[in-house]
């Protein structure tokens, strides 16, 4: 018969609240925002950094394909009744 051992009990602390991590400096804060998986054709992403690269030139920040997708929907959904 195999010999059994026993697991001396451990003493956990109660769970401590984690501190929320820091953000890089110039990063948006998240907000309410979900995330979402888009599959763009090469063509429309390629349009996208375009504009991103534009629209960064013109700011003097770093603006991504993202950040322009975010536009083009607000603006979109501005527009409906």
């Amino acid at each position: 018969m195999p010999r059994r051992t026993t697991v001396p009990e451990m003493q956990t602390e109660p769970a401590v609240e984690a501190t929320p991590a820091k953000r890089r400096p110039g990063r948006p804060s998240p907000g309410d925002t979900v995330p979402l998986t888009l599959r763009l054709p090469r063509a429309q992403l390629a349009q996208l950094a375009e504009e991103a690269g534009r629209r960064s030139m013109n700011s003097g920040r770093n603006i991504t394909p993202q950040a322009v997708i975010m536009d083009l929907i607000t603006d979109f959904l501005a527009t409906k009744p």
